[in-house]
């Protein structure tokens, strides 16, 4: 509880609600049938909740608790509407930072040309990935790690769970002294859901990531387990990944100042023929956490544009 003073937040609030049968954007969609708080006003009753124990522990009545919000071009004028309209839901207008992901060209061919209609170069979006990238941009961590503020929970724009579990985690984010602390759920053998694993590479390192339920159950087959299965409690010993992430604020600004918040990317594209040489329709580079292992371990480089990326751990000497 005593974490929440230092606690920061960034929701990622790119989508639209088409996918769920709602005309407007996801975070304007009704969380709760019977008061029909929406899923913005729900998370800014939890921040304030947290920020209103915080003033009280620390003795400090104009703390404020800073919120990020990534928003697209989709979703950016429609964000701003939501919140006007409501009076930021209580927040101070101070402590909202609204930060705007751009579109990026799209390509056209496996030769990674830009794809050119009427003229104009096409754009479609980039992934959640950018949101390091637009943190840095904006300098928020390397302000909060000035303020004395020391964690950042990323979360998703229709998932107010991880609220209720957030002390839990921030408290063995600290005990355990993680730099990155991955929020999961119980996950059963082949479900589609991406699972937090722990790769150990020849070197003897060993990173702990998400791997895509696609690319899990083909990696498990040479081993021991012969595949993703359950071990004793019915599930599968490999959590389910949720995206919703906690960063220790220092290390994390250490971090994008090397980096720049520039993410690894990859093309998942639409194939025209059966060689898988020509694309449907033009498709977009993402920035997300996604591995394809298989080409991974051909050390392949990470921005690859046709293999995923390159397996981090393979990539350090190369980067160090």
């Amino acid at each position: 509880m005593e974490q929440l003073s230092k606690t920061c937040f960034c929701l990622v609030a790119g989508g639209l609600g088409e996918r769920l049968g709602y005309p407007g954007i996801k975070i304007g969609i009704t969380a709760e049938l019977t008061t029909g708080v929406t899923f913005m006003e729900l998370y800014a009753k939890y921040i304030l909740a947290f920020q209103a124990y915080a003033r009280k522990a620390t003795g400090d009545g104009s703390l404020e608790l800073p919120l990020a919000i990534m928003t697209s071009g989709d979703t950016n004028a429609k964000t701003l509407e939501l919140l006007e309209a409501n009076a930021y839901f209580g927040l101070s207008t101070s402590q909202v930072t609204i930060m705007k992901q751009e579109l990026v060209p799209a390509l056209m061919d496996i030769e990674a040309r830009i794809a050119v209609k009427d003229g104009h170069v096409e754009k479609k979006p980039h992934g959640h990935g950018d949101v390091h990238a637009l943190l840095h941009q904006h300098g928020l961590p390397a302000k909060w790690a000035k303020e004395g503020r020391e964690w950042l929970l990323l979360f998703q724009d229709t998932n107010p769970l991880p609220f209720r579990s957030l002390c839990a985690i921030l408290g063995v984010s600290v005990s355990r002294g993680f730099a990155m602390n991955s929020v999961a759920v119980p996950r059963l053998p082949g479900e589609a859901v991406g699972g937090i694993c722990q790769l150990k590479g020849a070197s003897g390192d060993d990173l702990t990531i998400n791997v895509e339920y696609n690319q899990l159950d083909p990696l498990l087959k040479d081993t021991p387990a012969g595949g993703d299965v359950a071990d004793a409690s019915g599930f599968s010993p490999y959590p389910g990944n949720i995206n919703v992430l906690v960063f220790h604020v220092g290390t994390m600004a250490q971090r994008l100042a090397t980096t720049g918040g520039i993410v690894p990317e990859f093309v998942n594209p639409k194939w025209a023929d059966a060689e898988k040489s020509k694309f449907k329709s033009p498709t977009m580079s993402f920035t997300c956490v996604k591995n394809n292992l298989a080409d991974a371990m051909k050390k392949n480089p990470p921005d690859c544009a046709l293999s995923a990326e390159a397996a981090p751990w393979l990539c350090k000497e190369s980067s160090a």
